[in-house]
């Protein structure tokens, strides 16, 4: 059996530099180390071009260069993404081709010609027919997903073939294994040795397993959880390998028609026709005002080309659109107001950028929506609310894990 572990790094762009130093000596730092220490262990990495960006900023350079060097060693690969983690299947389309485009543009920047990467991570794994389809068209050979985009359930541990994307020659989807990635991410392996355990009954099968996680819970949300990855290197079993050699060492395909989904979302919200739970959940009120709100900001800013300010509410628009805030919204099973409040201010500061329309009437209800949706915010802190939905989601879901975690929230209130 092989092993592609694939990990994701980021970190929302209105992280603190004493967070990121934080994050950089807890975990990134720590992964290259181990990296460098076994030589033949090898990862598919995303590092998003926000936190790429942002380590340069705040002086953590050496974590970009420690990645590179992994790079050029045949360690590591690099994918794709979308430089400030939205939501992708939630927004327009002209904004999904510019996030994926900045991202690239960052990353190569920074990373060089190390910077080529075959496969595309779409954040959260979020995806729709449309969006893979704009992948594809944008040059990236494969796409990775949760296993329940394959067919609505979970539990498949191995692989012994690729999936080639129906009605897209040449181009490839790959199923993150997902019992195994949650047991890593939720802390149910608490070392090397339960992880080898664990996997046990499938070295010897003839296929992949695939796992996938934020790669910050080597260290950093789980202190200590980076000796799983040392342990399973220095062992040598199972052997690793990046997702694109998995193209080449098993070249059986089978079709795919991936369903619109997440890595958050389970079985019983696709049957609800529920596709991306954590960031735009039906009747829930606080999603569907940062929705109108986020929606308004990115109409008013495409009309807006040729006002004064167009450039400062651009950028910070594309950074707006991060996820994290929904995320945060969501109870299921974390809130803070913290990070709720500061994406709704990102996107309001987009539309007061435009100095010559501040008396606007569109801006004006911008405001409006963006002062309704911080009195809901602490109405629902002071009320209780997210504690009761989300023992309400836990109860629904009693033998599910905990969805992947985002951001670092300095109030999170359970």
């Amino acid at each position: 059996m092989d092993w592609a572990n694939f990990l994701h790094i980021y970190q929302p762009p209105t992280q603190t530099p004493e967070i990121l130093e934080q994050v950089a000596d807890e975990c990134y730092r720590k992964l290259v180390a181990i990296l460098r220490q076994y030589p033949e262990a090898k990862v598919t990495l995303n590092v998003t071009a926000c936190l790429t960006e942002q380590l340069d900023r705040f002086g953590l350079g050496d974590v970009i260069k420690g990645l590179r060097e992994l790079v050029e060693r045949g360690q590591v690969e690099l994918t794709g993404s979308a430089k400030y983690h939205p939501i992708l299947p939630l927004i327009p389309e002209d904004e999904v081709r510019r996030q994926i485009e900045l991202n690239t543009e960052t990353n190569r920047a920074f990373f060089g010609d190390a910077y080529r990467p075959r496969g595309f991570f779409p954040p959260e794994m979020a995806v729709s027919r449309r969006v893979l389809e704009i992948i594809r068209e944008m040059g990236f050979e494969w796409v990775i997903l949760d296993e329940i985009a394959r067919d609505g359930t979970v539990g498949r541990s191995i692989e012994n073939a690729c999936y080639k994307l129906e009605g897209c020659a040449g181009f490839h989807v790959f199923f993150r294994e997902r019992t195994h990635s949650h047991a890593l991410s939720s802390r149910k392996y608490t070392s090397g040795v339960q992880f080898q355990r664990a996997i046990e009954p499938i070295l010897a099968d003839d296929g992949y397993l695939l796992t996938g996680t934020d790669g910050e819970h080597y260290g950093h949300h789980a202190k200590g959880q980076e000796t799983i990855l040392s342990v399973a290197y220095k062992a040598g079993t199972p052997p690793t390998c990046t997702v694109s050699e998995l193209l080449d060492r098993f070249p059986e395909r089978r079709p795919a028609d991936p369903l619109p989904s997440s890595w958050s979302t389970w079985p019983d919200e696709l049957g609800q026709d529920i596709p991306y739970p954590q960031w735009s959940y039906p009747r829930h009120k606080l999603h569907t005002l940062q929705w109108r709100l986020t929606n308004a900001v990115i109409k008013l800013v495409h009309a807006s080309e040729a006002r004064d300010g167009y450039p400062e509410a651009r950028a910070l628009l594309d950074e707006g659109l991060h996820s994290c805030q929904y995320w945060w919204a969501s109870c299921r099973t974390s809130w803070s107001t913290d990070m709720i409040l500061r994406g709704a201010q990102r996107l309001l500061a987009a539309a007061e950028a435009l100095d010559s329309l501040r008396t606007h009437q569109r801006v004006l209800g911008i405001q409006r929506l963006h002062r309704e949706l911080h009195s809901l915010v602490w109405e629902w802190q002071h009320s209780g609310k997210p504690v009761k939905i989300k023992r309400a989601y836990t109860v629904a879901h009693p033998t599910q894990d905990v969805p992947e975690e985002q951001g670092n929230p300095d109030d999170e209130s359970q």
